[in-house]
């Protein structure tokens, strides 16, 4: 089952600037997750400029001990996910595949849906705890969609009557059966 969380991005400060390094830049109106191509020449320059390297992480938002006006604390968020472990992307009933997250997801999770994600979760067996859920890793990753696409599990609570209902309850001669 896939649950919403948030997607945060924490930055750090590291020892030198690598390619593929991930920073978080304001654009005038919005912000854009940009990724290394190539060292800077001037790295204390760089840093200056566009801050320091972020890496993502996703939490958990119902935990009713998080503060809304301060994500990401460190405190009381309950982590889902760690940078090593946001990996597979779901784009969503047109797609039969999962894939590797890529900066575009990134931006669309942070425009589009600021910065909530459905995640794929289970019920934790170790846990003593029933109601503890965990992020389902395969390969150690998990996998993450953007938050508008519904979880096919909850599709079964709708009251609302599908096409083929609809279809057939119509007599087909100009009215509703009864």
């Amino acid at each position: 089952m896939f649950i919403e969380a948030l997607m945060v991005f924490k930055s750090y400060k590291p020892l030198k600037l690598e390619k593929g390094m991930l920073f978080l830049v304001q654009q005038p109106r919005f912000k854009e997750i940009v990724k290394l191509d190539r060292v800077p020449a001037n790295e204390e320059e760089y840093v200056k400029i566009n801050g320091y390297p972020v890496e993502p992480y996703i939490i958990d938002v119902v935990n009713p001990n998080l503060s809304q006006d301060a994500p990401f604390t460190g405190y009381n968020d309950v982590i889902l996910a760690t940078p090593e472990q946001i990996g597979w992307f779901d784009e969503g009933e047109h797609c039969d595949e999962l894939c590797d997250i890529e900066v575009k997801h990134f931006n669309r999770i942070i425009e589009g849906y600021d910065g909530y994600v459905h995640i794929e979760v289970d019920y934790d067996e170790d846990e003593e705890d029933e109601d503890m859920l965990a992020p389902v890793l395969y390969n150690n990753k998990v996998t993450i969609s953007y938050a508008d696409i519904e979880d096919d599990d909850d599709d079964d609570d709708d009251d609302e009557p599908d096409d083929d209902q609809i279809y057939n309850n119509f007599n087909h001669e100009g009215g509703i059966k009864y």
